[in-house]
């Protein structure tokens, strides 16, 4: 619980020193033509908490306007709560992020993503497959022209054999933008 707590306490002052950060006057407003983000997760479902994770995403515009792009969405959270026992929780998802085309602050972003998530018990060997919605919203920081910060929280509605699961998942990470 402890390094629980120190790795949370890390990704909020991470988010607090990137909230002070401020782009130079002449960079460019327009949207990038791809954004590539990674990042830690924290992901909690009914009974249960990973404390760490990855996740990485793709994005680029849809039409020419810029402010809504398609998004692809993956990632892994695990957990060891027992010695003899690994838990591990990953997905995978397309849909649409809709967010500012001005990219010269801090921009706000909702998306909507669909597919299918993966639950797994290393010590059965039990593995569900699941499908899965997940909106989420977040901000994006700039910190120079090719790379911003990036906060998320997501709500995702997994689905495994009939039962659904209300989860959680916090995320911290860098996109780098290619123009």
């Amino acid at each position: 619980m402890k390094r629980t707590g120190h790795i949370f306490g890390c990704c909020v002052l991470g988010l607090a020193l990137a909230g002070v950060s401020a782009p130079a006057s002449a960079q460019t407003s327009r949207a990038p033509n791809v954004e590539i983000g990674a990042g830690l997760q924290f992901l909690h479902i009914p009974d249960q908490t990973y404390p760490f994770g990855w996740n990485v995403d793709l994005s680029g515009p849809i039409g020419d306007r810029g402010a809504v792009r398609w998004v692809g969405d993956g990632g892994m959270a695990f957990d060891n709560p027992l010695p003899v026992e690994r838990l591990t929780f990953s997905h995978i998802g397309a849909g649409v992020r809709f967010q500012p085309v001005q990219r010269r602050y801090a921009t706000p972003f909702v998306q909507l993503v669909g597919g299918a998530a993966y639950a797994k018990n290393q010590a059965t060997a039990v593995g569900l497959w699941g499908p899965m919605f997940q909106p989420g919203i977040g901000v994006s920081v700039p910190v120079n022209r090719v790379i911003s910060i990036t906060g998320q929280g997501d709500y995702r509605l997994a689905v495994f054999n009939g039962q659904m699961d209300n989860e959680f998942r916090l995320s911290v990470g860098a996109r780098f933008m290619l123009w």
